[in-house]
Formats: structure tokens, C-alpha cells, sequence
């Protein structure tokens, strides 16, 4: 037997050989990516051909392209180009009202809509007092006329090669149990049952009352570097299908290091009719504690 396994080894080892991969070469589309919220009173929005993900070079602009929005059908007004592949619009968009782009060029015409959340308020409560950061108690009413989407979490600072830097929890530690499953791990930490990885998803669909209480704690950040900020986001249908296609995309390709053999690329949400990338929107509220 133990001549056997010698041998399976030596044909596995042998039979490894280096292969070129090639993707084949698609049509270039238009990808865009822009985002609503009332809180700007500026649009920005950034406009690009396509490309392969093995190129390594810059996205390309489109030339010759006209950027228009229209609020419930009604032109707005054009975008400004601030360089090669960045737009802008001095307008502040509306809660409640739905929004639509428009990018044309001689040959090609895309469009996306989206329909801002409105508005809502919410109480943040700092509760337990950890080394590195406090727990977190935040409460609002939910949306009871139309199914909404909220995704909660915090940012702090971090430390990455020695240094300080502001970013997003990279989980979250909870208790609630009517979240989206998707991005949860049955880890206990913190007194906590649940890991969310970096957000609380919540359909209003999917929680029993018009009250919503989640209580959880930050992880990854530290409150004694800096102020930390907790946050509700109100995001759109497609804001929503995107944010959450982004996270199980990263999921897959980090289990893919560790089993290749069953990786399968997850497709990425749009809504570009025509091209590719996000039209969405959103309203957030937020509070920031700190140790005074």
C-alpha cells in the first residue's frame, strides 16, 4: 500500500504542466456607474468602454458620448465632462422620485433607472464599552408602504502595513436573526451568535415588525484610533441586487484559492440596459461616537 501511494504522488506531481489561458475576445459595451443620493447636490457618474479583467491596461473612454437624466420623464439635464471618463451634473436629486440615464453615441444607446428611497430616521445607541470598540443598539421604523432594503454597519479606523486608515468593518458580530443569511457565518464572538460579513441585510418583506432593533458589534476597527461612524443605508432594487452580488463574488473568489476545482464565477448584477455596470440609489443616516 504504501508503495502504491508513492507511486500516485509521483504521476499526480508529473502530470502538472503549465497552460496559457486565453479569453476570447468580446464586443467592447459601455459601462456605467453612477449613484444617487439626496444628501449631494452634485451627480457624478464615470463612463468607460468595457474590457477583459486579464487587461491590465486603463479603462478607455467613450468618445463622442451625451449624458442625460430625467426625473418622472422629465429632462433634467446634460452632464458635464470633467476629464476623459468622468461626468458630473450640478442637480440634487429628489426622495421618492425616479430617476432615468441616458448615454448615446453615434452607434450605441444605453439607459438605466432608479427610484430613490425615501427619506427615514434612526436612533444609534452606544452600549457595552469593549478595549477596541463600543456595541451598537440602532433602531428606525421600516419603509411600510413598498418593500425596502437597509444594510447596516460601521466605519473606523484599521491598521494595514503599519498604518492608520479609514475603512468599513470587515464584519459584523449579532444577534438578529431576520437578516439576509447570505453573507452570515454561525461565529460566536463578542456574546454574539452571528458574523455578518461587513453588513446587516434586511428586506422589510422578511422582517415581522414595523420596528426594527439590531443590536451587534463592529469588528476590525478601533474606536481608540478614531471616531467611528454607524450607518443605515436606504438602498433601490438594483443598489440592492448589485451590493449583494459584490459580496458573493468576493466570497467565491476567496474560496476559490482553497478548492479551484469547483469555482464558478458569480455574475455581476446590472441594470445598463445596453451596456453594463450601476445606475442606483440611495438615503443613508448616520451618527459617529467616539471615547469623550
Amino acid at each position: 500500500m504504501r508503495h502504491f501511494l508513492i507511486i500516485l504522488c509521483f504521476f499526480l506531481v508529473s502530470c502538472v504542466d503549465e497552460v496559457e489561458f486565453f479569453l476570447p475576445e468580446k464586443e467592447k459595451i459601455i459601462t456605467i456607474n453612477c449613484l444617487l443620493n439626496p444628501d449631494n447636490d452634485t451627480i457624478k457618474a464615470q463612463i468607460t468602454w468595457s474590457k477583459l479583467i486579464t487587461d491590465q491596461n486603463n479603462f478607455n473612454s467613450v468618445k463622442e458620448i451625451s449624458v442625460s437624466l430625467f426625473e418622472e420623464g422629465e429632462f433634467t439635464g446634460h452632464f458635464l465632462q470633467s476629464d476623459s471618463t468622468h461626468f458630473y451634473l450640478a442637480y440634487q436629486v429628489k426622495p421618492g422620485k425616479k430617476y432615468r440615464i441616458e448615454a448615446s453615441t453615434v452607434t450605441k444607446n444605453v439607459w438605466a433607472e432608479t427610484r430613490v428611497p425615501v427619506d427615514f430616521e434612526a436612533c444609534f445607541t452606544a452600549i457595552k464599552d469593549y478595549a477596541e470598540s463600543f456595541d451598537y443598539i440602532v433602531s428606525f421604523l421600516k419603509n411600510s408602504t413598498e418593500e425596502s432594503y437597509y444594510w447596516i454597519s460601521a466605519k473606523g479606523f484599521t491598521w494595514y502595513n503599519g498604518n492608520p486608515f479609514y475603512d468599513i468593518a470587515s464584519s459584523v458580530y449579532s444577534d438578529y436573526s431576520f437578516a439576509d443569511d447570505f453573507n452570515r457565518l454561525v461565529d460566536q464572538g463578542y456574546g454574539y451568535m452571528y458574523n455578518y460579513e461587513y453588513y446587516i441585510r434586511l428586506n422589510s418583506n422578511e422582517v415581522p415588525t414595523d420596528s426594527i432593533n439590531v443590536q451587534f458589534h463592529p469588528n476590525s476597527i478601533n474606536i481608540n484610533d478614531g471616531t467611528q461612524e454607524v450607518f443605515v443605508l436606504s438602498v433601490d432594487y438594483h443598489l440592492d441586487k448589485y451590493m449583494k452580488s459584490s459580496i458573493l463574488l468576493e466570497e467565491i473568489d476567496m474560496y476559490a484559492e482553497d478548492v479551484p476545482i469547483v469555482y464558478a464565477p458569480f455574475p455581476m448584477y446590472s441594470n445598463i440596459n445596453g451596456g453594463t455596470g450601476i445606475f442606483g440609489s440611495y438615503n443613508s443616516v448616520s451618527e459617529k461616537f467616539d471615547r469623550k
